[in-house]
Parts: structure tokens; sequence; C-alpha cells
């Protein structure tokens, strides 16, 4: 009888981990269409982004000047470079598909260039998604925007008193695996940015000088 009260309460504890932890809350549902009504301009804005940048993977530390172009709609040219000028990577992003234009020799793998576009495509919002649903936390003073994907869900967090994004999460059945916090806003663009995975040993700060 032990092992079965046991049983059931691990099964609970495993099906309410692995439900919508925003189920509760009011919801609005969008078309996939209607991504712009995300108050995240960096996505969208017209203008050459350029971040100080620091990159911390396993052992290996980069750091450098990162520089996010967009070029035409859905497409966009991001590159860094050392102080010096000297290239780490030149990639263009194109509808969610990364493009290696260049990359130094110890970064150019499958599975490094894999977790950079995943990276970029979370940042930009250039990821493939299903479905567009906000949910309004009023206790929180938070306004969440959920992009659904089978069983990957892309959370953008909105302060609702400032207007502003200031958390990103990327989740797989509610595990989190990377996050993002968005903070000290130069206008419509985040002045720091710091992203951190939780399943491998990376982590970028970023810092905007232009």
């Amino acid at each position: 009888m032990r092992n079965l009260i046991l049983t059931s309460s691990l099964f609970f504890l495993l099906v309410s981990s692995c439900s919508n932890p925003y189920k509760n809350l009011a919801k609005s549902e969008y078309s996939i269409n209607e991504i712009q009504k995300i108050p995240y301009a960096l996505p969208y804005s017209e203008q050459t982004i350029i971040y100080k940048t620091d990159i911390r993977f396993y052992k290996n530390d980069i750091s450098g000047l990162l520089i996010i172009k967009k070029t035409e709609e859905g497409i966009y040219r991001i590159a860094l470079t050392t102080q010096f000028g000297l290239k780490i990577f030149d990639f263009e992003l194109n509808q969610g598909n990364l493009n290696v234009k260049y990359c130094i020799e110890y970064l150019n793998k499958k599975i490094i260039l894999n977790t950079f576009e995943t990276d970029f495509n979370l940042l930009l919002m250039q990821m493939d998604f299903e479905s567009l649903t906000s949910y309004n936390n009023q206790l929180e003073s938070q306004k969440v925007w959920q992009l659904k994907s089978g069983k990957l869900n892309y959370n953008y967090i909105q302060n609702i008193n400032s207007d502003k994004i200031e958390n990103i999460q990327f989740k797989k059945r509610n595990s989190e695996k990377i996050s993002v916090g968005l903070h000290s806003y130069q206008g419509d663009i985040p002045e720091n940015i710091t992203l951190q995975h939780h399943n491998i040993k990376l982590k970028m700060n970023l810092k905007l000088i232009q």
C-alpha cells in the first residue's frame, strides 16, 4: 500500500511538472502572422546593432564585437570580430536557417553551429512555430507571449509596467533549456543581454555599444 501511494505521488509530481504553468491565467490566442504584437524590437530594428560580447563555452573564453544587421525581412547578417577586427565568425540567418560565411576552425563544428542557430533564432525570434498565445499574470505584472511548436515552448515575458520584454525562455516539455535576461533598455533595444544554457556549459554576455 505504501509503495502504491509513493508511486501515485511520483506520478502526480511528474504530470504536474509537465503541465502548462500558465494554464490558470487569462489567455488570448493570435494568428502566427500577428507575431509583431510582441513588444520586442530587436528582430525588427533597421539599424546595425553592435554588442561587446563575452562567450564562455566550457573552458573556452571568446570576446569580441557582435554585429547584427537586418538585410531583408527575415534575413540577418551576424558577425563576431575581435577588438582588432579579426573575424571569428560571419553568419547569415535566413528565415531561421544559419548559413556559415566564415567560422574559425575550432568553432566550425556541427553541434556548435546548431547551438548558435538556436541562440540567434531565440534572440531574433526567427524560429518556426505553430501557435501564438499570450497569458496575463497580473500578480507578477507580466504578460507571457508563448510561441509553441510541438513539445517546444518559446516564452517572451513582458513586464507590463515597462512594456518591455525582460526575459526569454526556451523550454522542451517545460524543462528549461535556455534563459535570456534583457536589461537597461536604450529606447527599444536592450543594453544588456545575458543568455544562459542549462544543459551545456555555454553563457553569453552582451553589452550594447551602438
